[in-house]
């Protein structure tokens, strides 16, 4: 059997469902031994992801944590660590879509909810992951001669670069997750850990689909299907997943303070079709 591109542990929060566990499935499926899902949901949801990231012959280890209570990201970190001895990549997945309001009807609490989540979490996450990746010997596999020590993927949006009407707090969130990334990965490269993010399109998840299958979905599908129009076909969370693992892999050992945007191209379409 070839070795694993993913010969360590990894660590993905919002990892229970949706992209979030697509994401931990394709670190099982690509030969990652050992993966953490970390979540805020129920027991029975923790559950049914540990058993999809398992099927895949990895050992998984599901925590409940608040990614937006700093408390509770270092101790996921450290059952981490106890239980699998490190951690060497991350996926920082977790995150709400926030309010849907023009900027002079948002409320404020709403505003910096978002914000906690989304920015705050993913800035906790990165930090104390950065803190424990430093600590430990680095790896060198046969990809790359250059040794790692971990590598952290942020999850960023195309609003990210974008922006839309009644996107005020989710648009801030994720221009901020780009910038924090660009500088934890100049802060972090000295220590051999790449720190990226990577910036979804119009993905079509199982919420998705839920949702337009609603009674009131009308405008919802419009706007889906110029969305899809612009980017040129529906999105799957497998791609996202792929590329997240992909960027987390020592076969992109020179790859770091990059958003990496997987969108077929919707943001650089001028003409939206």
């Amino acid at each position: 059997m070839a070795p694993s591109i993913l010969p360590g542990v990894a660590f993905v929060t919002g990892g229970a469902r949706g992209l979030g566990n697509d994401i931990a499935v394709a670190f099982a499926r690509e030969g990652c031994p050992s993966i953490v899902i970390v979540d805020i949901l129920p027991d029975e949801e923790m559950e049914k992801g540990r058993r999809e990231v398992e099927k895949h012959n990895a050992q998984c280890l599901a925590i409940r944590c608040d990614v937006s209570k700093e408390r509770e990201v270092q101790d996921a970190i450290a059952q981490t660590v106890a239980k699998f001895g490190r951690l060497d990549y991350a996926a920082n997945f977790a995150g709400i879509s926030g309010p849907t309001t023009m900027i002079e009807a948002m409320p404020v609490e709403k505003f910096e909810q978002c914000l906690r989540v989304n920015t705050t979490g993913v800035w906790l996450c990165t930090k104390h992951q950065i803190l424990q990746m430093s600590k430990q010997e680095p790896q060198v596999s046969k990809w790359s001669s250059v040794p790692q020590r971990g590598a952290i993927v942020n999850c960023a949006s195309v609003n990210s670069i974008l922006s839309g009407v009644t996107t005020a707090a989710y648009t801030a969130s994720k221009h901020a997750v780009v910038g924090l990334t660009k500088t934890a990965a100049l802060e972090a490269r000295s220590q051999h850990i790449r720190v990226n993010s990577l910036s979804p399109g119009f993905i079509w998840t199982d919420m998705i689909e839920k949702n337009m299958n609603s009674d009131n979905s009308a405008a919802m599908r419009q706007a889906w299907e110029s969305w899809e129009s612009r980017q040129g076909r529906k999105a799957f969370p497998a791609e996202i997943a792929n590329a997240t693992v992909l960027l987390c892999s020592h076969m992109m050992s020179l790859v770091n303070a990059h958003n990496l945007v997987c969108d077929n191209g919707f943001t650089v379409n001028e003409n939206g079709i």
